[in-house]
């Protein structure tokens, strides 16, 4: 591959020392109508070199290179959509997990609430029912009392009526009679 292109040089360098000597003679060589021909094959050949040298050397390295960049640059490409669907993948799983302790966390608080909810009613039917009971025994006591406190205001007013009638009239009251009037004034309201 390089034979060619050193003798490919040398034929050019040996083209243009030969159009130096002729430039010497006078004018310029290439508008002289008599040298047209050879300049024509040179050219021709020297299209034909410099074609064969690219299509050899240069374009292939130069396609190689872009056959490689583009293989990178798709072969990056590739990566960062795996890289982005593993992310999409991880975001859904990380949302899915989220949803999953949020309704979990729902699920122990309702149950909890409702757990709550069950001991407080319970304890609130137990102190219903204590308060009931105490309540009842209140009113028992009371009724007690007040039967109680019936029965001594009665003796208290067979006392106070038979001082009363003792004073007023100067003589000890009749008892019995006495019991009979009050208990005929009790009746009476």
């Amino acid at each position: 591959m390089r034979t060619p292109v050193y003798g490919t040089l040398a034929a050019l360098a040996v083209l243009s020392a030969s159009g130096a000597a002729q430039a010497a003679e006078g004018g310029m060589p290439q508008l002289n109508f008599h040298d047209f021909p050879p300049q024509i094959v040179w050219l021709v050949i020297a299209f034909v070199v410099l074609y064969l040298v690219m299509s050899k050397a240069a374009i292939p390295a130069i396609s190689g290179t872009l056959d490689k960049r583009q293989a990178k640059i798709q072969g990056d490409l590739d990566a960062a959509e795996k890289a982005s669907e593993e992310t999409r993948a991880l975001v859904a799983a990380y949302e899915k997990r989220l949803n999953d302790a949020r309704e979990e966390a729902r699920r122990l608080q309702r149950e909890r609430t409702e757990a709550d909810n069950a001991a407080a009613t319970a304890r609130l039917a137990e102190l219903g029912q204590r308060l009931g009971a105490k309540i009842d025994e209140a009113e028992k006591r009371i009724a007690g009392q007040r039967t109680t406190v019936l029965e001594g205001i009665e003796d208290m007013a067979h006392d106070i009526a038979a001082e009363v009638y003792g004073k007023l009239s100067g003589q000890p009251a009749d008892k019995a009679a006495l019991g009979k009037k009050i208990a005929l004034a009790k009746g009476g309201r």
